[in-house]
């Protein structure tokens, strides 16, 4: 069968890369043989097909990719830039907020974390959940001729805040043979220690209204700790 040349011709394409059929192949050879136009068209198809690209062509395209590369490693390099400089921001805020614990002293309020023992004579004293920074004690003596201890605490936020209840600080208030046996109690009190041994009953009163009683002498707490 003779195809006509526009047939033909939109055939070659197939038949240059090898994927028409036997049969479409036949009646290509079959046309060429005959047709000079066709076999023409078919030269120029294939060099077009055989085309090389240019040497400066693909020298640019090196030089694009090169480019490439380049900005992908520059904008690694300014990435890790930038996380090594928000870990050290990082590193920077904790370690001044740490800091800034440490050296935040405050009061040690009174929340059923203290306890006054006598042991082995001496009164000793015990914080639990904290590390205490400063211990203030004052001997007040009363009109009875009994000696009392007011004393206060003084922690720091950084232990306030990292110590486990499981944790006991302890001090000593008074200490055997030095006067802990004259003691007649021991009260934690927060305010105002200024003239605190010199105050007279009625001012004395309000500080006891204000304390917290932790040890009394001959207490069932004393009797167990003997």
């Amino acid at each position: 069968m003779n195809y006509p040349c526009d047939v033909i011709r939109d055939l070659l394409p197939l038949y240059l890369d090898g994927v028409c059929s036997t049969e479409s192949r036949r009646a290509v050879d079959a046309h060429l043989t005959k047709c000079p136009d066709c076999r023409a068209f078919l030269a120029d198809l294939q060099e077009t097909e055989n085309v090389a690209i240019p040497a400066s062509s693909a020298g640019q395209e090196l030089k694009k990719a090169a480019s490439f590369l380049g900005v992908k490693k520059r904008l690694l390099h300014r990435q890790l830039l930038f996380a090594a400089a928000v870990v050290t921001v990082l590193l920077l805020v904790i370690g001044g907020t740490v800091g800034l614990l440490k050296r935040s002293v405050q009061v040690v309020e009174y929340r059923d974390n203290l306890s006054v023992a006598l042991t082995d004579g001496d009164l000793v004293g015990r914080l639990r959940g904290s590390r205490y920074d400063r211990l203030r004690i004052k001997a007040v003596t009363l009109d009875e001729g009994q000696t009392c201890l007011f004393f206060c605490l003084w922690d720091t936020r950084w232990d306030d805040l990292t110590t486990g209840d499981d944790v006991y600080s302890e001090f000593t208030l008074s200490y055997a043979g030095k006067g802990a046996e004259q003691v007649a109690a021991v009260y934690y009190y927060t305010g105002d220690y200024a003239g605190l041994e010199t105050m007279d009953d009625t001012g004395l009163q309000e500080v006891l209204a204000q304390s917290v009683c932790l040890w009394e002498q001959n207490s069932p707490a004393d009797e167990t700790n003997r």
